[in-house]
């Protein structure tokens, strides 16, 4: 008999993929078809098995949790799959606390989220303060106009964190030796 952790070590190369509407005003599965086809191809070709696809036909209210997001991660719990595979993170939350939680929970689960638009590795230090940078932008300005240019989210991030350290934090600030105070 195979034992759970048998079962779930087997699946940990599966691949699944997860779509959804993303705005009340596009017409039922007018992303997902296209959405789930390219990440099929993509993953195929990469070498990958699409074990599942998860799709949700629309947009719920803000703040409810998906019925089918409930059992992508009641289904990750199980050790069904190893990797989720989405468009772009928005597709899972347009919220940045919820989609940092549901990473989180699919990490308890050894599951890896990853992107088809947006680079981020959230198994490295850097990569994570990508991802959470990313999770800060959707709630503001940065993701729409991000979107209108065409640009990645995660570049966005990134070039964001580049200006941080390039400016310093405040600690870093240290007077001039020649400075005078103003009278």
């Amino acid at each position: 008999m195979i034992s759970r952790d048998e079962t779930a070590q087997q699946n940990q190369d599966k691949i699944v993929i997860y779509t959804r509407n993303t705005s009340w005003t596009q017409p039922e599965g007018y992303r997902i078809h296209r959405d789930v086809q390219v990440l099929k191809d993509k993953c195929e070709r990469a070498g990958y098995q699409v074990s599942r696809v998860y799709w949700e036909p629309s947009s719920e209210s803000h703040g409810k949790r998906r019925n089918v997001l409930k059992r992508i991660l009641e289904d990750a719990a199980k050790g069904l799959f190893g990797v989720v595979v989405v468009w772009d993170v928005f597709t899972l939350s347009p919220d940045g606390e919820e989609l940092q939680q549901i990473e989180r929970e699919l990490v308890v689960f050894g599951v890896e989220l990853c992107s088809a638009t947006e680079y981020f590795d959230v198994s490295t230090v850097e990569g994570m303060k990508v991802f959470e940078y990313m999770c800060k932008l959707l709630n503001t300005k940065h993701l729409s106009l991000s979107a209108m240019q065409g640009i990645p989210l995660s570049q966005v991030a990134r070039w964001l964190i580049e200006d941080e350290n390039k400016k310093g934090g405040e600690n870093d600030a240290k007077p001039c030796a020649t400075a005078k105070r103003p009278a």
